[in-house]
């Protein structure tokens, strides 16, 4: 331990107060940084300390698949020798991917949890490394996600430091991270995984519709669904993979039934649906909804109040002008995929189901 801190005393004066002074590289605070004229990646230094630790500890608000591609064999080399890691990502943004973060918690020695900014109700947006060896923290502290920009060729700024695991700033650090990875708010893989897998669909979705208009719509592409409706696309995917021809969405006005509605015929690909409500005002409504989801990937169409749009892919039509032979008999029975009634926001699969 004495040696060990007289060469990160020597480093430090190598990297704080004399750039001459010669020190070993490996207790040398440094500047971490992409530079393709140089050669130099910010992936480099994190593939070596990882290479190199008996444990490390990381939160980034931000993991994607090419990110950790080119990091894949170091972790499995460390997966091998059995050395520990904890990796904390958030659902900021809903950036992050869902096939890299199954791909992280699939390593044995890896612990992968997500901290739920909205439940916490703060931002978060960490991007810290952290490797211990022995008594020495090597601890990489920045502006680097785990994204192949981020890694190889943005221009990102990151300090090195490096510390015994009784100095101050790594015990500040260390702290820290120990604080969040065991808050309420940092959920295990299986407690958050499926239902961030789904939302994160719906928005990549919902953005894709919003860029298919010649002018795209922030408020389209800004439209995200929130926990309740996430929560009822899966479930009533559930019920459908079971056979299921009818289901039921209980919920409070005003926590966005319509629009759980709509990005739930979106994500299940229905094709044809008739959507009935109790006053032609709330079909009009329910129309600019669906609207909004689907921009122009399905025809929209009202029936009743002098309008007559059989043929649109998703009709929006009042009970009573339905219970009208004239408009009743435009349909066959199995004309619709699904049917939604508003009144008792039941949603059923067949004309059986009104």
């Amino acid at each position: 331990m004495g040696n060990e801190s007289n060469e990160i005393r020597l480093g430090f004066e190598t990297a704080y107060i004399d750039g001459n002074v010669v020190s070993n590289l490996a207790y040398r605070p440094q500047f971490v940084s992409n530079n393709h004229k140089e050669g130099k990646k910010v992936l480099s230094s994190i593939e070596d300390e990882l290479l190199s630790c008996d444990q490390f500890q990381i939160s980034v608000a931000f993991i994607t698949m090419s990110g950790i591609t080119p990091l894949l064999q170091t972790l499995k080399e460390l997966e091998k020798k059995n050395i520990p890691g904890q990796i904390l990502t958030t659902n900021y943004l809903n950036f992050s991917e869902p096939r890299a973060l199954e791909k992280l918690n699939s390593l044995s020695n890896i612990t992968l949890k997500m901290y739920d900014v909205e439940a916490a109700e703060e931002g978060f947006h960490t991007k810290g490394y952290i490797f211990k060896k022995e008594e020495v923290y090597r601890i990489i502290i920045g502006s680097s996600n785990i994204t192949s920009a981020a890694l190889t060729s943005n221009r990102e700024w990151n300090t090195k430091l490096v510390s015994t695991e009784l100095g101050e700033m790594a015990k500040d650090i260390v702290a820290e991270f120990k604080e969040l990875w065991t808050s309420q708010y940092s959920l295990d893989f299986d407690d958050f995984y499926e239902l961030y897998e789904e939302r994160y669909e719906i928005i990549k979705h919902q953005r894709e519709a919003a860029k298919q208009e010649e002018i795209t719509s922030l408020e389209k592409y800004k439209l995200q669904p929130n926990s309740m409706q996430v929560g009822f696309i899966n479930n009533l995917k559930k019920i459908i993979s079971a056979g299921e021809e009818r289901a039921l969405l209980i919920s409070a006005t005003g926590t966005g039934k319509t629009y759980a509605s709509a990005f739930a015929m979106r994500e299940l690909g229905f094709n044809r649906v008739l959507f009935l409500v109790h006053r032609g005002q709330l079909a009009r409504q329910t129309k600019k909804s669906y609207e909004r989801v689907f921009a122009k990937t399905k025809s929209m169409g009202l029936v009743g109040a002098g309008y007559d749009d059989y043929d649109a892919d998703y009709v929006f039509a009042t009970v009573q002008t339905l219970n009208r032979d004239e408009h009743l008999l435009k349909y066959d029975a199995d004309e619709f995929d699904c049917i939604v009634l508003d009144d008792y926001e039941i949603i059923g699969l067949s004309q059986e189901a009104a």
